[in-house]
């Protein structure tokens, strides 16, 4: 039998916070009629960006994160701001705010949902080529970042070795792989 979507039956929103609402919802079963209590996060969607250079380098961030507690290697992403309705934009502005760098081209190589069983949002996974520093980092207030530049044929190594352990960072890094062998390359 296929799932069915659920009715449902209320939704209110408990908190609105800057970066996410959280919201509480009920649900009916379609299969059992059972009525469930969820909650959900609502959020804008999301960009993540791949940046290569011409050397064949990935530019990467580090950077303190909250959630795990430490500082995690990671590609330039972020929200997509309400007044943005291009998501390409959005992957270039996150890349030279948190990197410094411009690409000469930037390509969608796929959409995910972060976490379909309570997030709302979609996160759009971009390459960018022909990366090049053109300025100073312009972080927001939360952010304190480094930027590292890691060689392409290094990038399994370090995913195998736990240093690059970001989902969203991986789920980008299987596009681009899938990406790559649509376009017959190796990479």
């Amino acid at each position: 039998m296929t799932p069915q979507p659920w009715q449902q039956l209320s939704s209110e929103t408990l908190v609105h916070y800057k970066v996410f609402h959280v919201r509480k919802a009920r649900r009916r079963s379609p299969r059992t009629g059972a009525e469930i209590g969820i909650f959900l996060l609502d959020t804008a969607d999301w960009v993540n960006v791949l940046p290569i250079t011409d050397d064949g380098h990935v530019v990467m961030v580090r950077q303190w994160r909250h959630g795990c507690e430490r500082v995690t290697l990671e590609i330039p992403g972020g929200l997509i701001d309400a007044h943005e309705t291009d998501p390409a934009a959005a992957a270039a502005r996150e890349l030279r705010e948190e990197t410094g760098y411009e690409a000469a081209a930037i390509e969608r190589i796929g959409v995910m949902n972060p976490n379909p069983s309570m997030m709302s949002n979609r996160c759009f996974s971009y390459v960018a080529t022909g990366c090049r520093r053109v300025g100073e980092l312009k972080m927001d207030p939360g952010e304190d970042i480094e930027v590292v530049t890691v060689p392409l044929a290094e990038l399994d190594q370090r995913v195998a070795a736990g240093e690059i352990e970001h989902a969203i960072v991986l789920a980008t890094l299987a596009f681009w792989r899938a990406h790559q062998a649509r376009r017959g390359s190796a990479g």
